[in-house]
């Protein structure tokens, strides 16, 4: 790394970690620390309610990431320009288009850390807290909530009342109606239904019923077969656990937890499978692209702070925190907007998740280009 790179990474590791700390503790306040006196005074121990906390962080880290950068950046490059530091790059021969580079990788490693958030850890320590919660405070667990899916491979409709265990591969009070066509072929109710692939992934399909009743409707017959727990009854059903608890999530609105990949999963299910109005589907399809949207911000705005905090006369901090606060705001209107748009149908779901930061970036490359005359 030469001079110049450590000596502006240098400025902006400081600031960097500060709004973190910063950003992440005034969104912690406001979404989550009555929520913590509340389950501290329903009984949680009070070291479960820390890492409740703990498992929650990297969801809210997330959306503090985009700030942070936003405010290293401005402060950083307004302490140089403030001591006249960038003068002397200048001088040196030094432009600011070499200057700004440390500033650019500093946005790439920050929106790779975001994507990575996004889809390997936010989404799984969530839902644990979720589970934590549930045990402790003696709440209905995100797993027993009651799902519908339709499954096309069968021709089946399938209600999951009792919710289910993904890591076990267990439904529970399932009913399934087969169709013949358009009209009901046969119903089938089970207490539980376990997935046969868990010991034998030629079976990822097969699930065995245990402790329910099936009956052929629609004949004069309406003769009722029994089977017990050590006589079971196998069915095919076109989805494995990790289907159904994607679906089941989709069910409880928790859809802005899931990683782009199940988004995308579930999209495709609910467009071939619409159970909820089309400003709903595309909310959700919006969602899925800001899960690359939000992270991308903090390339965004990186390059919109490099120009912005170059300033020729000594000033405070407080300058860079207003800045970045009114940054924040005019991206978080114009992202709001471009959303509306997009769930209401007038443009795209990936314009609309994506269109404040290709507006971001254009300003920003006319700032630089200005900055670097």
């Amino acid at each position: 790394m030469k001079l110049v790179d450590k000596q502006v990474t240098r400025e902006l590791v400081g600031p960097f970690l500060f709004g973190v700390t910063a950003f992440s503790s005034v969104f912690f306040a406001g979404s989550y620390l009555l929520k913590l006196t509340n389950w501290v005074m329903n009984g949680m121990p009070l070291a479960t309610a820390l890492w409740v906390v703990l498992l929650l962080l990297p969801s809210i880290i997330v959306y503090t990431l985009p700030m942070s950068t936003l405010l290293a950046v401005l402060l950083g490059v307004g302490r140089l320009s403030g001591d006249s530091e960038i003068v002397a790059l200048y001088a040196s021969g030094v432009s600011f288009y070499r200057m700004a580079v440390p500033i650019v990788v500093l946005g790439l490693v920050v929106t790779g850390s975001s994507i990575v958030l996004n889809e390997l850890i936010s989404p799984q320590a969530y839902t644990r807290s979720q589970q934590l919660q549930a045990q402790i405070l003696k709440q209905t667990a995100p797993t027993e909530q009651p799902f519908t899916v339709r499954d096309d491979s069968t021709n089946s409709l399938i209600l999951v009342k009792g919710g289910m265990d993904p890591d076990t591969g267990v439904l529970k009070k399932v009913t399934v109606t087969q169709f013949a066509g358009d009209k009901p072929l046969a119903i089938l109710y089970a207490d539980r239904a376990v997935w046969a692939g868990m010991a034998d992934q030629a079976k990822k399909y097969r699930w065995k019923l245990y402790d329910g009743w099936s009956q052929v409707v629609g004949t004069d017959s309406g003769v009722i077969q029994t089977f017990s727990e050590f006589h079971t009854k196998e069915v095919q059903m076109g989805q494995g656990p990790k289907q159904f608890s994607l679906y089941q999530r989709s069910m409880m609105r928790d859809s802005d937890k899931l990683s782009f990949a199940e988004l995308s999963r579930l999209v495709a299910y609910v467009k071939a499978h619409p159970d909820r109005p089309q400003d709903q589907i595309r909310q959700l399809e919006v969602h899925k692209w800001n899960r690359l949207a939000l992270p991308m911000s903090s390339l965004v705005f990186a390059m919109l702070a490099a120009p912005l905090g170059i300033r020729p006369y000594r000033s405070g901090s407080s300058v860079g925190f207003g800045l970045s606060i009114l940054l924040i705001f005019l991206y978080w209107m114009v992202w709001h907007y471009t959303s509306s748009l997009a769930i209401q149908g007038h443009i795209s779901p990936v314009v609309g998740a994506f269109l404040a930061d290709a507006i971001g970036i254009a300003a920003a490359l006319a700032l630089v280009r200005r900055a670097a005359k």
